[in-house]
């Protein structure tokens, strides 16, 4: 098992989502997931500036079944052969399946799981202590805690049950996220220093970095890594203020695009496939709930004209 210390060294920079990529029958394209992953690589992805997210929200993990899941954390982790730090998303309603996953992302090399409390019905303190505490007697995989409050029971988890978490002596990272102001400063001022921090409020990437997060959560290097490098880059140098001016500049125009597409339909696998489009990246159609009709020609040529304008962003004053 991976150590809370070894978990803050490992993981920092932007953890990638990992879209989840479809044959046009909706049959997994395993070489298409390869290809891609291998596309990141070769582009410079690393230990230090990126951290791969397997079968996450980002990869529909919704609409793949087990073994589905285990293919696609597989071909990531084959593709990767331990070179970039690995999270793979095990979250289920059914804790045969937490568990399942578990053991099989542990035994093929998987460092840490992505790991939640049953989310459809309303999640109880006490609830969600017993799911990770009976996952625990199962495998010795690292967990990182997750607060995902935008999805399934809009649980809004409180700090000190991620304290309570950090107890568990699996549990060395936390993916940390709060509409609740306080709730977040106050979450990132008690688990920095205890464990590795992936911050999840993409508007306060920045800001995390200065309250001592060293990782964050961007689905941009699904097609445009370069850009989250820069970023990080500059956050690991304290330029703090060119940081956030690249930052909002770049997120500004491509918050749009993915606006256009989320207020139609439901996913978010679906927002990042037009920008690989544009990047000539294996993107493949989505699965339902994801309605790829929504997805116009106008936004296509948004992400192509987002991409061919890059360029400038190293050019923004200090």
């Amino acid at each position: 098992m991976i150590s809370k210390e070894e978990g803050k060294k490992r993981f920092q920079g932007v953890c990638v989502p990992i879209a989840t990529i479809y044959k046009s029958d909706l049959s997994l394209d395993l070489d298409g997931l390869a290809s891609n992953v291998q596309w990141m690589i070769d582009r410079g992805a690393r230990q230090g500036n990126t951290i791969f997210l397997i079968a996450g929200s980002g990869g529909d993990f919704t609409v793949l079944n087990v073994e589905e899941r285990k293919q696609v954390i597989k071909t990531v982790a084959d593709v990767n052969g331990g070179r970039v730090p690995t999270m793979a998303g095990v979250q289920s309603t059914d804790i045969r399946d937490t568990i399942e996953l578990c053991q099989f992302s542990e035994n093929i090399g998987i460092e840490i799981a992505q790991i939640s409390g049953a989310y459809y019905y309303d999640p109880k303190p006490e609830d969600v202590i017993a799911w990770h505490e009976e996952v625990a007697r199962h495998t010795d995989i690292g967990f990182s805690a997750y607060s995902h409050w935008y999805s399934g029971s809009k649980y809004d988890v409180p700090v000190d049950l991620i304290e309570r978490l950090l107890e568990i002596p699996n549990t060395n990272a936390v993916k940390w996220s709060s509409p609740n102001m306080k709730n977040y400063i106050e979450g990132m001022r008690r688990f920095v220093g205890k464990a590795a921090v992936v911050n999840n409020n993409a508007p306060l990437v920045v800001y995390s970095q200065i309250l001592g997060a060293h990782a964050w959560v961007s689905h941009i290097p699904n097609f445009f890594p370069e850009f989250c490098w820069m970023v990080h880059a500059l956050m690991e140098e304290k330029r703090f203020q060119k940081a956030q001016k690249v930052y909002a500049d770049f997120m500004g125009r491509y918050a749009k695009l993915r606006a256009a597409v989320q207020r139609s339909t439901a996913g978010e696998g679906i927002f990042v496939k037009p920008g690989m489009e544009a990047a000539g990246l294996v993107a493949g159609p989505s699965r339902l709930p994801s309605r790829d009709t929504v997805v116009t020609s106008e936004v296509r040529d948004g992400f192509k004209k987002l991409l061919a304008e890059t360029e400038a962003l190293a050019s923004v004053p200090d």
